[in-house]
């Protein structure tokens, strides 16, 4: 398992920070967001703020949530 460095920390908190302007765009809560991806409010804090390493499935239901492609969570990172 690939240790947490910084760089990686640091992408982490990209795609967090993200994942978090798109639900803003959509208007929508990150309890709203959490109900819609059966993700509980705090994982979605966690998330937007970096501290979670998402899985490819977790990234899949975040974008389902939003109605966008996994491909858009990840751009300009």
């Amino acid at each position: 398992m690939e240790k947490a460095t910084a760089e990686n920390k640091e992408y982490l908190k990209k795609v967090g920070a993200r994942i978090e302007r798109i639900r803003k765009e959509k208007k929508l809560t990150r309890t709203q967001l959490g109900y819609l991806c059966d993700i509980e409010r705090p994982n979605i804090a966690r998330i937007e703020g970096g501290g979670n390493n998402l899985t490819l499935l977790t990234l899949r239901k975040i974008a389902t949530a939003l109605n966008v492609e996994v491909i858009d969570l990840l751009k300009s990172i």
